[in-house]
């Protein structure tokens, strides 16, 4: 697993966790996060580790502090940790 990978998901699930309705459905808004949980719990216990290592050094990065708790907690929100 690459950093760019993990920044793209990461940047992905902060705009499903902050965006507000005019800018997509809650309904979608919560389909993709689903979605995004299902197919991370496919990865091996390997690249769990590596992706949720990864992770944390993206989140230390994020400039804001909504951001990085967001990711902080992902591993947990997607079934992963």
């Amino acid at each position: 697993m690459n950093k760019a990978l993990v920044e793209l998901i990461a940047q992905f699930a902060v705009f499903l966790e902050l965006a507000d309705e005019s800018e997509i459905p809650l309904e979608t808004a919560v389909r993709q996060q689903e979605e995004m949980a299902f197919r991370m719990q496919k990865l091996s216990a390997e690249e769990r580790t590596e992706f949720v290592r990864i992770l944390h050094e993206v989140a230390e990065e994020e400039p804001f502090q909504a951001h990085r708790e967001i990711l902080r907690r992902l591993p947990e929100d997607v079934g992963i940790q």
